[in-house]
């Protein structure tokens, strides 16, 4: 009688464990809570928490059940860190839930997205031991679909930096010229240097692209002979000097001074100099600002008077000429003539201004093409081609040229490293782009790139702040990956030159705001310009709703 009593008492107690095992074995879908569901792809990761909610009596007390998120889509399959719970009598570190009032845990999940992810679907798959035998619970489907409108951000958008050109349409010519005078006297000796002078002011009679802007005359004397002498002295060298400029047909307006002691000339020779005694000199003239009070001064220093006398004051007594001449460059026209023609005759800075006075994009993109091999070694020009193949999508042309272009004296100037940014966010490397940023203030386009990164980071409130005012794709992605569908849909509707992306994010947010025809009219010009792309709104949950309706597939033909 005992001994069946013992078998009975036994028997129950299997039958209460199985009962147990049962209940986790129906555990349904409802008993699972995801969040963000559907699920969201952000910064390169779909990630969320799964809250679990045990019945109670449902979990046995010497259980072990190992709970692993799957993300499976068409292609493939990925899997989470493994979250492991146990019974009330298990000597364990795992997270316990007690058998008689089960119990709510939470378990977080993490997946690197990968194409094919927007239409799946994440399950709960389980390892379960009672007793240390396994027993089965059923996998559970928790989620379906994942938005991945983070994913329409596109460092494309951003305009990469272009260098400047330093083009000037009137350019100066100077040319300079002494007339060297005698000690104490003021008539007039002509040179090779005046000469030159006269000839170029004579030149600009028969060219109609030189024009004399203006001709200087500082006419001094040196210091020494006291100031009354000086005065009268530098005065007749400077009118003598004008009659001279007449007589051999100068006729340039002259702005005329002169300086009866040169103390400026003279306290520039003697830093210039090793004269004896200089620094004794220049203590002087610090010291002392009467004129007379420095000569004085000065003579006491017999040695190096004599030395002054003989290498510094000569130079001091001189009329100083200083023409400048205009010189007007090429026209509009000439300039476009030959960036067509023959762009090996323009100047690098000439065919940069080119490419903006270009009446064709294409036209443009020529001249930039053959400023890079003409000019190979100015990093501006390397850099600015590199610009145009990222214009045009093609990321490793612009590494290429963008390696010239640092090569070439760019590597630390601010359009080059804007642009490797760019390379790095197309990359999707933001920690390098922002080192790149970090060295490229002052571009116009800095916040916008920025703004883009911060994107790419998750992190929609400081990409909002960052883009302010910028009417562009990537800025209304930022507001509709924010909540923010309407002021999404007012920057879309006003970027000037729509693209694929522009359309396709209309559609988006028009689904949120539940207008269906703008869901339709967007998507068919959006296949207008991509057919292709635009099919993916077959696996974008954005439009989970519409997939059925014939309307939604003709808009996509």
């Amino acid at each position: 009688m005992k001994k069946n009593l013992i078998r009975l008492a036994a028997g129950l107690l299997l039958l209460a464990g199985l009962v147990a095992c049962n209940k986790l074995g129906d555990l349904t879908p409802e008993n699972f809570t995801v969040n963000p569901n559907p699920l969201e792809v952000k910064a390169g990761k779909v990630e969320g928490t799964i809250t679990a909610n045990f019945p109670e009596k449902a979990f046995p007390k010497k259980a072990v059940v190992e709970v692993t998120p799957v993300l499976k889509y068409e292609g493939g399959e990925a899997t989470s860190a493994p979250a492991t719970f146990q019974g009330e009598k298990v000597q364990g570190n795992a997270t316990v839930i007690a058998y008689k009032t089960g119990g709510s845990v939470s378990m977080d999940f993490s997946f690197d997205f990968v194409p094919g992810m927007e239409k799946s679907t994440l399950v709960l798959r389980f390892k379960a031991t009672n007793k240390n035998k396994e027993f089965e619970i059923p996998e559970i489907e928790v989620a379906t679909g994942c938005v991945a409108t983070a994913n329409l951000v596109n460092a494309y958008d951003v305009a990469p930096a272009l260098a400047k050109d330093s083009f000037q349409r009137v350019t100066q010519e100077v040319t300079e010229a002494d007339i060297m005078f005698q000690i104490q006297r003021s008539n007039v000796k002509g040179n090779d240097e005046v000469k030159a002078l006269n000839a170029a002011v004579a030149a600009t009679k028969t060219d109609s692209t030189r024009t004399v802007a203006s001709l200087e005359l500082v006419s001094t004397a040196s210091p020494d002979g006291g100031v009354k002498l000086n005065e009268t002295l530098a005065a007749a060298r400077e009118k003598n000097t004008k009659t001279y400029l007449k007589r051999q047909k100068n006729q340039a307006a002259i702005d005329a001074q002169y300086i009866a002691q040169d103390w400026e000339g003279f306290q520039k020779l003697v830093q210039e100099s090793s004269v004896q005694d200089k620094e004794l000199i220049l203590r002087v003239l610090g010291t002392y600002q009467d004129p007379e009070e420095r000569e004085a001064e000065i003579k006491k220093l017999s040695a190096a008077y004599t030395e002054l006398a003989e290498d510094i004051l000569p130079k001091l007594r001189r009329s100083h000429l200083r023409l400048t001449i205009d010189v007007q460059g090429k026209t509009d026209e000439e300039i476009i003539a030959l960036a067509d023609s023959q762009p090996d005759s323009l100047t690098v800075d000439e065919l940069m201004f080119a490419t903006t006075i270009a009446a064709t994009p294409e036209a443009a993109a020529k001249y930039t093409k053959s400023n890079a091999e003409i000019n190979a070694a100015d990093w501006r020009t390397q850099n600015n081609y590199g610009a145009l193949l990222f214009a045009t999508e093609d990321a490793e042309g612009a590494k290429a040229y963008m390696d010239k272009a640092a090569a070439a004296g760019g590597s630390d100037k601010a359009e080059t490293n804007f642009n490797y940014g760019l390379l790095a966010l197309q990359a999707k490397d933001v920690d390098l782009a922002n080192q790149y940023f970090g060295k490229a203030a002052g571009i116009e386009q800095l916040a916008e790139a920025q703004g883009t990164m911060y994107i790419m980071k998750g992190d929609y409130a400081k990409a909002v702040s960052a883009f302010g005012n910028t009417t562009s794709n990537n800025a209304a992605l930022a507001q509709l990956l924010s909540g923010q569908t309407d002021k999404a849909a007012g920057i879309l509707a006003n970027v000037a030159d729509k693209d694929f992306d522009t359309y396709y994010l209309m559609a988006v947010c028009a689904a949120r705001q539940g207008q269906d025809s703008a869901v339709y009219s967007n998507l068919k010009e959006a296949a207008k310009l991509c057919k292709e792309g635009v099919q993916k709104a077959m696996n974008d949950i954005e439009f989970g709703k519409y997939w059925t309706l014939d309307e939604f597939k003709a808009a996509l033909q």
